[in-house]
C-alpha cells in the first residue's frame, strides 16, 4: 500500500512539473508579471445542490462543481470528462448502453425493468433512461457532482449519488457564439446559441451542437464496416417569461440523437470464442481492429439514442418569506444497440437489434422559506409515470453458418413512483445548524412479455409477466459547526433504489429493492485567502446490492440480489491560487470496499474450480466473491489541474491567454467477477493526460487541444460471457483546433 502511494504522489508531482514548466514561457511574454506575484482570493462558488443557492463553502454536503467557463478551459465537452475529473466516478460504455458507478454503487446493465444507481438531472429534469445519461455538454451554467445518497431531495434512483447539470438561462442581453472545430479522425464540430430579449418581460435562447468524427477501430473483416464513428446532433429551446414582479413562466425543450460505434466492436480477452474460431472465424486483440459479423449485414442497425424532452415550470414568490415552484416534464426516448457477443467474425452468437423506447412524465411542486432568520425549510411532492417497450432478437449460428434466430418478442414495462419530501435547517446558536430530512417513496412496476421461443423450445411462458411495489423512509440528518473559515459538518443518510426485473429474455424472478446507509463527516476550509480544502470521510453499510452477472442456465445475463457490502473512504480536494494567473488543483480520492458473503457471484470454467482437466467451458459452477472489492471502484483515484489565465494587449487590443493541462489517474479495478486465469478482467492503473489553450483577442478566440496525450491504452469495459470474453477500449490520442466568435 505504501510502495503505490509513494508512485501515485510521484507522477501527480510529475505532472504538476510539466504544467508549470510550459505555463513558465507564457507567464514571461505577459505584461503582467508583477501581478502575477501575488496572491489572489478564492473565487466565490454558488451551488444549489440543497435545493437553495449558496456558497460551495456552506454547503455541508460533498459537492463537486465545475463552472461553464472551467468546463471549457478543461476540454470537459461531455459526461465522461466529468467522469474522469471526478474521483470515484466511472463510467462503462458499452455503445448506446452507459452505466455510471460513484463509490462503487451504481448499475452494470439496464433492461426496460431496471434503473441506474445514480441519478442525472438536467435543468432538474431527471434522465430516466440509462442510456439517455451520456451527453454532450454544451451552453451549460454548471455541473454539480453530489457524492453519496441524495434521496431526500433529487427523489429515485440516487443511492450513488447525483449529477446535476444546470444549462445556460435566458438572460437580458442580446449575445451569441457561433463555435467551429477540426480534429484527428475527422473529427469535426459546429456548436453556437443566440440569446434574444424580445420584450421587457419576454426572452429566448436557442444553442446547438453537431459533432461528426470518422472511425478509429478498423473492421478486418473483407468489405465490412469499420466501427467508432461518431454523428451525434443536440439542440436546446428555453422561454422566459416574467409574468410580474413575482411570477416567472420558464419552458425548455432538448433533443439529441447520437448514432457513435465507439464501443460496439469490441476486441478478444481470450483469442476469441472457441466454437466460433473453429468454424472459420477470426479474432483480434488490437486495440485499433476488430473482426465483427456485424459489418458484413446491411440488415444491422447502428447503436443509435434519440430523445426529445419538454420541461414547464412556473415560479412565483406567494409572500415575503414564502416561494413556490412547481413542475411538469415530458421525454421521448428511444435507443437500438445491435451486439456481437461471439467477438468473431463467424455469425455465432449476434444480435441484429435490440430496441427500447419510453414515454415518460413527471410533475413535482416545492414550497420553500425565502425569509431571513433561523429556520429555513423545503417541502414538496413529485409524481413519475413510465411506460418502455422492448424488442430484443438474439440469434444463433449453426455449424454450417448462417444464423438461427431464438426470438424474444414485445415486452412492455410500466413504472409508477410518487414522493413526498421535506428538509428543514434550524441555525440555533451561531455556530451551531441541524438539518433534518426525509423522504417517502412508493414505486410500482410491470413488466409483460409477449413471446418468447427458441425454435420449438419455450424457455418462459407465453405470454408472462412480473409485477410488485415497494416503498421506503429514507431520512437524512446533518449537524454542521461553523468556523471562522469554513464548516465541520457530520450526516447520516439512507438511500433507496427500489426493485425490478431482468430484461424480457428472463422472466419470473422479482428484484428486491437495494438501500445504503451512509455517515459522512466533512470539513471545508479556505485556509487562507489562497488555499482552499474541503474533505470528507465516509462510511457506507449496503442491502440487497442489485448485481449483474452472467445467468447460470443460458447465454445471457442477469440480475440479482447480492448480500451486504461495506465501503469506507477519504475524499481530499485542495486548490490553491498560487498568484493572480496560476491555479493549482489536487482532488484525490481513497476506497475500501467488498463484497459480503456473496456465494453466486458469477461463473467460472469447471477447470478451473474442481481441477478436473475433463471439464471444459463453463459450466453451473459458482464462486464466492467474499472479500473482493466492488465493481468499478478503484482504491485510490487522483486529479491535478494547473489553469493559468493572463490578460494580453496586441496591437493595441485587449485580450486573454487560457492555458489548462489536467490529468486524471485511477488505479486498478476490476470490471467482472473473476476466477478464471486466462481472463483478465482487470483495468490496469493509468493516467490520461489533457490540455488546451485559447488566445482571446477582443470576439474571436483560437483553442488547440489535445485528449489522451500519452495515447495511454485502457478499457471502457470488459465483460465475462459463455459466448466470449471481450472488451472495449477507450480512444487513442485526438487532437485539434476549435474557433469561435461571440458578439
Amino acid at each position: 500500500m505504501s510502495i503505490k502511494i509513494r508512485v501515485r504522489t510521484l507522477r501527480a508531482s510529475r505532472v504538476c512539473a510539466i504544467g508549470l514548466g510550459l505555463l513558465l514561457p507564457f507567464g514571461f511574454a505577459t505584461t503582467q508579471a508583477e501581478a502575477a506575484k501575488q496572491a489572489r482570493v478564492m473565487e466565490e462558488v454558488i451551488v444549489t445542490a440543497q435545493k437553495r443557492a449558496q456558497s460551495l463553502m456552506d454547503a455541508a454536503i460533498d459537492v463537486t462543481a465545475f463552472s461553464g467557463d472551467q468546463l471549457t478551459k478543461a476540454g470537459i465537452d461531455d459526461v465522461f470528462g466529468i467522469a474522469k475529473a471526478i474521483p470515484g466516478v466511472t463510467i462503462q460504455n458499452t455503445g448506446s448502453n452507459p452505466q455510471i458507478f460513484m463509490r462503487g454503487v451504481g448499475t452494470r446493465i439496464t433492461g426496460t425493468g431496471l434503473d441506474s444507481g445514480v441519478a442525472v438531472y438536467v435543468d432538474d429534469r431527471f434522465v430516466t433512461r440509462q442510456g439517455g445519461q451520456v451527453f454532450d455538454l454544451f451552453d451549460v451554467e454548471r455541473v454539480e457532482v453530489l457524492k453519496g445518497p441524495q434521496g431526500v431531495l433529487f427523489g429515485r434512483n440516487a443511492t450513488g449519488g447525483a449529477i446535476r447539470i444546470i444549462t445556460k438561462e435566458v438572460s437580458d442581453e442580446l449575445e451569441g457564439e457561433l463555435g467551429l472545430g477540426f480534429g484527428s479522425d475527422g473529427f469535426q464540430m459546429v456548436k453556437g446559441f443566440v440569446n434574444v430579449p424580445v420584450t421587457d418581460n419576454f426572452g429566448i435562447r436557442v444553442s446547438a451542437q453537431t459533432r461528426e468524427r470518422d472511425a478509429f477501430k478498423e473492421n478486418i473483416i473483407p468489405g465490412a464496416v469499420d466501427f467508432d464513428d461518431l454523428d451525434a446532433q443536440s439542440m436546446r429551446l428555453k422561454a422566459r417569461w416574467d409574468i410580474s414582479d413575482n411570477s416567472t413562466l420558464k419552458f425548455s425543450y432538448d433533443r439529441s440523437k447520437t448514432t457513435d460505434l465507439s464501443n460496439s466492436g469490441a476486441v478478444s480477452l481470450d483469442g476469441g470464442n472457441s466454437r466460433g474460431i473453429s468454424l472459420g472465424g477470426i479474432t483480434t486483440t488490437d486495440r485499433d481492429k476488430i473482426a465483427s459479423s456485424l459489418g458484413t449485414d446491411p440488415g444491422y442497425g447502428s447503436p443509435e439514442i434519440e430523445s426529445d424532452s419538454f420541461q414547464l415550470r412556473f415560479e412565483t414568490s406567494l409572500s415575503d418569506g414564502l416561494d413556490l415552484a412547481a413542475f411538469v416534464t415530458y421525454l421521448d426516448f428511444s435507443s437500438s444497440k445491435p451486439g456481437d457477443f461471439d467477438g468473431t467474425s463467424f455469425r455465432d452468437v449476434e444480435v441484429p437489434f435490440a430496441l427500447s423506447g419510453s414515454d415518460d412524465i413527471a410533475g413535482g411542486v416545492e414550497l420553500s422559506s425565502s425569509s431571513d432568520g433561523p429556520l429555513s425549510w423545503v417541502v414538496g411532492a413529485n409524481i413519475f409515470e413510465g411506460d418502455a417497450e422492448s424488442d430484443f432478437d438474439l440469434r444463433v449460428g449453426p455449424a454450417g453458418g448462417g444464423s438461427v434466430k431464438l426470438s424474444v418478442g414485445f415486452a412492455e414495462y410500466k413504472n409508477t413512483s410518487y414522493g413526498v419530501f421535506g428538509s428543514m435547517d434550524y441555525e440555533f446558536s451561531e455556530r451551531w445548524m441541524l438539518t433534518l430530512g426525509g423522504r417517502y417513496s412508493y414505486e410500482e412496476k410491470e413488466n409483460d412479455l409477449s413471446t418468447s421461443s427458441i425454435g420449438v423450445a419455450t424457455v418462459s411462458p407465453v405470454p408472462a409477466s412480473d409485477s410488485d411495489t415497494w416503498n421506503e423512509f429514507t431520512p437524512k440528518v446533518t449537524l454542521t459547526y461553523n468556523l471562522d473559515n469554513g464548516i465541520v459538518y457530520g450526516t447520516f443518510a439512507s438511500g433507496f433504489k427500489s426493485g425490478g426485473f431482468n430484461h424480457p429474455l428472463r422472466v419470473g424472478t422479482v428484484i428486491e429493492p437495494e438501500t445504503i446507509d451512509m455517515i459522512e463527516l466533512g470539513y471545508k476550509a479556505d485556509l487562507t485567502d489562497s488555499l482552499r480544502l474541503t474533505s470528507s470521510l465516509f462510511v457506507y453499510s449496503y442491502k440487497d446490492l442489485q448485481v449483474t452477472k452472467a445467468a447460470s442456465d443460458s447465454a445471457t445475463v442477469s440480475t440479482e440480489n447480492a448480500t451486504d457490502s461495506d465501503i469506507k473512504g477519504l475524499d481530499v480536494a485542495l486548490t490553491w491560487a498560487a498568484s493572480e494567473n496560476l491555479t493549482f488543483q489536487v482532488n484525490a480520492e481513497y476506497l475500501d470496499t467488498e463484497y459480503e458473503d456473496y456465494e453466486t457471484a458469477g461463473r467460472a470454467p469447471n477447470t478451473v474450480l474442481t481441477g478436473d482437466p475433463a471439464a471444459i467451458g463453463y459450466g453451473f459452477v459458482f464462486f464466492n466473491a467474499k472479500g473482493q472489492e466492488l465493481l468499478r471502484s478503484p482504491e485510490l483515484a487522483v486529479y491535478v489541474a494547473v489553469q493559468y489565465d493572463s490578460q494580453l494587449s496586441i496591437g493595441g487590443r485587449e485580450g486573454n491567454l487560457s492555458f489548462n493541462m489536467n490529468y486524471a489517474w485511477k488505479d486498478d479495478y476490476i470490471f467482472d467477477f473473476e476466477v478464471d486465469p486466462l481472463v483478465d478482467v482487470t483495468q490496469d492503473a493509468h493516467g490520461i493526460l489533457n490540455t488546451r489553450a485559447t488566445l482571446t483577442i477582443d470576439k474571436v478566440s483560437v483553442s488547440v487541444w489535445g485528449k489522451n496525450l500519452t495515447d495511454e491504452e485502457y478499457f471502457f469495459d470488459k465483460v465475462v460471457a459463455a459466448s466470449n470474453n471481450r472488451g472495449n477500449y477507450g480512444h487513442p490520442r485526438t487532437f485539434g483546433v476549435d474557433f469561435a466568435y461571440r458578439f
